[in-house]
């Protein structure tokens, strides 16, 4: 019990100067990785270390020095130490106490107190050994695991991109071949729907061919826009006054569903930079969504407007519709190319839409959380007006 209380009083004693010394031989000694560590960090750190110590050579207990020795591991690894500059750094404690001891101690408490000290350094020393190797072990098998995931994801988007480049080209051969005969066959039937003979069924069958010509148009369209790269001619524009002009294009199609449309615009919403054709070409197919899965009679609600995203502003144009919505476990197929939960339709409005917005640095979202309806947002970063 004297020893005890003599070998507590002398640690209390000489804390803050062996915790000074040890600091500045970690300094002088310790390779440049301990070097450069700030005189604060390593202060707090070798106190904590000196404590657990301590706490090791009073009572014979090592539960605080493991889970110390665990932490400093994950720090050191992070900070690119090695085992070896760690393991000399611990051993400082044994060569600064030692000599203490020495000139403090009668022979039979010395040896008491070198004894336990060289317990503690054998227990730390392959402790640190242990927990570098653990560690090493499972960074190692962790970045395979993403080296392996990496390459899966490269490789997927490599054949990804071979498909789309021949998908690409056979589009584009196809739709000029097509095209030219649909616009023979449409001008044939808008001639024909001149004869002042045709009346009745007659009337309304060269309608109905006419409207599904300018689907067919307007599929050829979609895959043509999904064919072509994008090269951008940016200019100030109005998007507001786009949108509107857009929408008009599509009055008949909006009156055959008695559809109404309700802008909302920024007072505040400046001139955006941005290719016209190729915003045209976005918008119309967000509206040609909005109008399909709109009900009879329903509202289509577009918005314009500055919108901000982690500190950056963004010119926003967001078209919401009143349909059923989209299904959650559909929610992260609908951007993929060709998908679509329609009968019919190439599936490529939102891919041909989601391209125009990241070619002018900006995005697509899709709101899927509405009670009815969706509503999908075009966002152009204002910072390249």
């Amino acid at each position: 019990m004297a020893f005890q209380a003599e070998l507590r009083s002398f640690l209390e004693r000489h804390r803050i100067g062996i915790i000074e010394e040890w600091v500045r031989r970690l300094h002088a000694q310790v390779g440049t990785k301990y070097a450069d560590r700030p005189i604060d960090e390593l202060m707090q750190t070798v106190g904590e270390a000196y404590d657990n110590n301590c706490h090791v050579l009073l009572h014979n207990d090592y539960s605080h020095i493991d889970q110390f020795i665990e932490m400093i591991t994950q720090l050191r690894l992070k900070a690119g130490f090695s085992l070896s500059h760690v393991q000399m750094a611990f051993e400082l404690f044994r060569e600064i106490v030692i000599p203490m001891f020495y000139h403090a101690f009668a022979p039979g408490p010395f040896y008491e107190a070198s004894t336990r000290v060289n317990r503690c350094m054998a227990y730390t020393i392959h402790q640190f050994s242990d927990h570098f190797q653990a560690m090493h072990e499972k960074w190692i098998r962790e970045h395979n695991r993403r080296l392996q995931s990496e390459v899966r994801r490269r490789t997927a988007e490599l054949v990804e991109a071979e498909r789309m480049a021949t998908i690409g080209q056979i589009t584009t051969s196809l739709s000029h071949e097509i095209r030219n005969p649909l616009s023979a066959i449409k001008l044939n039937l808008q001639v024909i729907k001149k004869n002042a003979m045709l009346k009745g069924n007659d009337e309304r069958r060269i309608d109905i061919s006419v409207q599904e010509v300018q689907r067919l148009d307007h599929i050829l369209q979609e895959l043509l826009d999904f064919a072509k790269p994008l090269n951008l001619k940016r200019q100030p524009v109005d998007i507001h006054g786009l949108a509107r002009r857009y929408t008009e294009l599509l009055d008949e199609k909006l009156k055959q569903k008695r559809l109404n449309v309700r802008f909302d615009k920024d007072a505040a919403m400046p001139e955006v930079a941005l290719d016209p054709e190729k915003f045209q070409q976005a918008v119309m197919n967000l509206l040609f969504n909005a109008i399909d899965a709109s009900p009879e009679g329903g509202t289509v609600h577009i918005a314009v407007g500055v919108s901000e995203r982690r500190t950056r502003k963004f010119a926003a144009i967001r078209i919401q519709d009143e349909g059923p919505g989209i299904p959650a476990e559909l929610a992260g197929e609908v951007r993929k190319p060709f998908f679509t939960t329609k009968t019919r339709g190439t599936g490529l409005g939102l891919t041909n839409a989601e391209r125009v917005a990241r070619a002018h640095g900006g995005c697509l979202e899709i709101d899927d959380r509405l009670r009815t309806g969706a509503a999908l947002t075009l966002l152009l970063p204002l910072e390249e007006c």
